[in-house]
């Protein structure tokens, strides 16, 4: 498969409804009660596996994550020097291509849709796709999962909350697609019991520079 923005976010989407049959059959648990690094891998795995020419790295530093990008010198220094890319911190997933692993996508992963994690995640990826103008890093995702009523579409509810957040946060004019799963059972609680009447859902936001 080749990579295109339609394909990525396909592929996201289907490597964590496989995962969370498998999260169902092997671990006796829903996806949306698995760890995020769970995620990342299932993810991280799929695309290594479907896709022509993406490797990855898990947990990569930033550091490096920029470095590996086709990034001109100057605008990565300027980044690492932005205390919100935290240049000592790390990226759940970093996609790479070509036999020298440039960087080319950032995946983050959250379980829940807390506003405040979420726009910390947000103004850092939109920071690094508005600094790569051309390269393919101007595209990151931002993945979760979210709870939701089992048969009542609530997302309208959360755009309204993520764009709220936004303007609140000075990010009112970054470019955001959202695209996100049917409601997904069961919804499990910390306990790993049923949550009755609740689902949860699938979301990926595609940060654009």
């Amino acid at each position: 498969m080749k990579s295109s923005p339609n394909n990525r976010i396909n592929a996201i989407i289907d490597a964590l409804l496989a995962a969370h049959d498998d999260a169902q059959n092997l671990s006796l648990s829903s996806l949306n009660r698995m760890p995020e690094f769970f995620m990342a891998v299932r993810v991280a795995d799929y695309f290594a596996e479907h896709f022509i020419n993406f490797g990855y790295r898990l947990e990569s530093s930033v550091k490096r994550t920029l470095e590996a990008s086709e990034m001109r010198a100057d605008d990565i220094e300027e980044l690492l020097q932005d205390p919100d890319l935290r240049s000592d911190g790390r990226f759940d997933l970093v996609l790479h291509t070509g036999k020298k692993g440039r960087t080319a996508h950032i995946i983050e992963f959250k379980r829940g849709d807390a506003m405040r994690g979420l726009i910390t995640d947000i103004r850092r990826l939109a920071k690094v796709s508005a600094q790569a103008e051309r390269h393919s890093l101007k595209t990151n995702y931002l993945v979760l999962t979210r709870r939701c009523p089992a048969e009542k579409d609530t997302t309208d509810r959360l755009l309204e909350r993520l764009n709220t957040a936004l303007e609140a946060d000075g990010l009112g004019d970054t470019d955001i697609n959202l695209v996100y799963s049917q409601p997904l059972g069961p919804s499990l609680d910390s306990n790993h019991e049923l949550v009755a009447g609740r689902a949860f859902q699938i979301v990926v936001l595609e940060i654009k520079g």
